[in-house]
């Protein structure tokens, strides 16, 4: 907020209330997120719905994610949930998310989701900010003011190497090479562990090789259908190939769009998962049948146009004890600077989490210019 207050921005955001859902293995759609929904969540007994209740009450009682580090989500959960709620609610979740690494995951991570996502509920669902024209509206805005003074972007090109030379650090491109004061990676553990090889240390080699990550796959659709009346549902069935949807159109209206409702189905998994070699066209193809379980009024022929985007570097696996794996913005190499999805702990992931961190690693590089003069 203190950003788009920065560019004149901030009667741009709106505020609006969503709805959540959940997809119960053999049992279909529920409205899920409210204390009343819970009421009427059937595929939980009614004890076992006091002990879910109970332990996201505890979760948000915790102020120090620290205590919760040495322990994985799925240990903490049967301990506090009992084995039924972890496996009708948490596991399949885990399992969409991480795979055969569900348990690897540490309960500081789920702390840090759940924390977030319990701070925007409200008693109808949650209340999500949105900025009208999306975040490009903003990155536009950035980008115009960088040029402004004086900053270059070198768009399509690889760097392949960072070399020290004295003070200056030797940045080479797949083109040319040139020297500067500071340098700040933004990309991924391991494909800055490649870049930087020359200016770490072994310590803060083995710690960026140790981190995996899973990828992503996202499907974009355009119908001439709503799918639901629902913002966001999490898929509790692992038979089902996707692990959640996104009706961007139940947040901001479809005439926005000219009537045109915007599906996001997204879906975490390994790389070398057979989903993740698909097209757009084949990835609904598949998809196609499990969307019908929640409508079944979708035709093919609703969908007017599908598109595909994938990340190999999507979601950081947050194994227990993380605190002691993760690296600082500023490396042993006090030129050199990381600021990444891997560092945002406990929280996971964001733009207000990026932006908090830009601030962090440009007032270091500040800080220490006054020293070096």
């Amino acid at each position: 907020m203190e950003l788009l207050g920065e560019f004149n921005l901030t009667d741009k955001m709106q505020w609006n209330e969503t709805k959540m859902a959940y997809y119960s293995k053999g049992k279909g759609l529920y409205e899920f997120g409210t204390p009343i929904s819970l009421l009427k969540y059937k595929p939980l007994t009614f004890i076992e719905k006091i002990k879910f209740g109970i332990s996201i009450i505890k979760i948000k009682l915790i102020k120090n994610y620290k205590k919760l580090e040495k322990i994985t989500a799925e240990e903490w959960i049967k301990k506090n949930c009992g084995e039924a709620v972890y496996e009708k609610i948490w596991e399949p979740l885990l399992i969409t998310k991480f795979g055969n690494q569900k348990n690897e995951v540490s309960m500081a991570w789920l702390w840090g989701k759940i924390n977030l996502r319990s701070s925007s509920s409200t008693a109808n669902g949650e209340k999500l900010g949105y900025l009208d024209g999306s975040f490009e509206v903003l990155t536009k805005k950035i980008e115009t003011f960088l040029v402004e003074n004086n900053c270059k972007f070198k768009m399509h090109t690889n760097v392949t190497q960072v070399l020290k030379e004295g003070e200056k650090y030797i940045v080479k491109t797949d083109s040319n090479e040139e020297k500067y004061d500071f340098v700040i990676s933004t990309v991924s553990y391991d494909i800055s562990r490649k870049i930087l090889k020359e200016v770490l240390t072994d310590e803060e080699s083995r710690k960026m090789k140790a981190l995996k990550y899973t990828s992503a796959k996202t499907l974009l659709m355009y119908s001439k259908k709503q799918l639901t009346p629902f913002y966001w549902i999490n898929i509790g069935d692992t038979q089902i190939p996707f692990g959640g949807i996104i009706e961007h159109t139940n947040m901001i209206n479809s005439e926005k769009y000219n009537g045109t409702h915007i599906i996001y189905i997204s879906n975490y998994m390994d790389k070398s998962d057979k989903l993740y070699q698909l097209d757009a066209e084949q990835l609904f193809d598949v998809y196609y049948k499990d969307l019908k379980k929640m409508n079944n009024h979708l035709e093919k022929e609703d969908i007017l146009q599908v598109q595909c985007f994938e990340e190999e570097y999507a979601q950081p696996i947050i194994t227990t004890n993380y605190s002691n794996k993760v690296l600082d913005v500023q490396l042993e190499e006090k030129g050199i600077y990381m600021a990444n999805m891997a560092q945002i702990y406990p929280e996971d992931r964001g733009i207000n989490y990026a932006i908090k961190m830009g601030y962090e690693v440009a007032q270091k590089i500040i800080n220490n210019k006054e020293v070096n003069k």
